[in-house]
């Protein structure tokens, strides 16, 4: 994580507001959009973003399996995709083909 720095935001329509961490985990817990600040470079940025948009499709779909919404709605699992593994823009959708996310 020493590319990034602690600039928590939750997006509220087309604006982002900037909350702290407690607020940002929460807004993860309740399927909301959200964003880090301080990425070490645009593409970083963007991936993540990318992430982010992913995250919330599959969030959207009322089938989705009960363990694959934990994992979508646990901010320590949202923190270590969209930081530390970012070079990986597929990574949920990698993740949700997985078989113990199968029902």
């Amino acid at each position: 994580m020493s590319g990034t720095c602690s600039f928590w935001f939750v997006r509220d329509g087309d604006k982002l507001r900037q909350v702290t961490k407690e607020a940002f985990d929460k807004a993860i817990t309740e399927g909301k959009s959200v964003k880090y600040g301080c990425y070490q470079n645009k593409k970083a940025e963007r991936i993540a973003e990318e992430l982010e948009k992913s995250r919330l499709e599959f969030l959207s779909q009322p089938d989705l399996s009960t363990k694959l919404r934990a994992v979508l709605t646990n901010p320590a699992n949202v923190v270590e995709v969209q930081i530390i593994q970012v070079d990986d823009p597929l990574s949920w959708i990698k993740e949700s083909k997985k078989p113990k996310y199968q029902v």
